[in-house]
């Protein structure tokens, strides 16, 4: 794609655009940024959540799939980010590793909170989060299914969530043992 192609897709002169952005890099990054933004977006509201750690995991999934199923600038960023992070070295772009720490911080606090089976092992459990959030992404892109992408990926993670979430009468027990 070139900037003439973009100019063109967007409807604008392209005088215009060139005052905005200097050359495709710039385009990029801007798209990056924007994507970027929406992530912490979800992050920030994640986090003023009140439910339990696997529920605001399963909400994160839900709300980044609402971004990608609204917003055709977040699927670009999430492609530009995935496919042609060498052309952005200034960047440590690594969607993998960027969702490894936050399922980890967020498998670990509900381990310390006495949510989790006691045989789950928390990096195997981040690793098949991981995988099969990017896996669903990559399905629906592949499908143009955008709009089914928040309750496909919170479908993904409310499955996985069930396996590894110990039962009511668990959790009780194990919130006993802990004090």
């Amino acid at each position: 794609m070139t900037f003439e192609d973009i100019t063109a897709d967007a409807g604008l002169p392209q005088e215009y655009v060139q005052t905005l952005f200097a050359d495709m890099h710039d385009v990029g990054a801007a798209i990056l940024d924007h994507e970027r933004a929406s992530m912490r977006a979800v992050q920030e509201r994640v986090s003023r959540d009140g439910s339990d750690a696997l529920e605001q995991l399963v909400l994160a999934f839900r709300l980044v799939g609402e971004n990608l199923a609204s917003d055709v600038v977040v699927r670009a960023g999430v492609r530009l980010a995935a496919e042609s992070r060498e052309h952005f070295p200034e960047r440590r772009l690594d969607p993998f590793r960027t969702w490894e720490s936050f399922v980890t911080a967020q498998l670990t606090r509900a381990r310390d909170a006495g949510l989790l089976k006691e045989r789950v092992d928390i990096a195997d459990t981040v690793w098949i989060v991981v995988a099969a959030g990017m896996g669903t992404k990559d399905l629906v892109a592949f499908q143009g299914a955008w709009d089914q992408a928040p309750t496909r990926l919170e479908a993904v993670v409310r499955s996985i969530v069930s396996l590894i979430r110990t039962s009511a009468v668990n959790a009780s027990d194990a919130g006993a043992r802990g004090r």
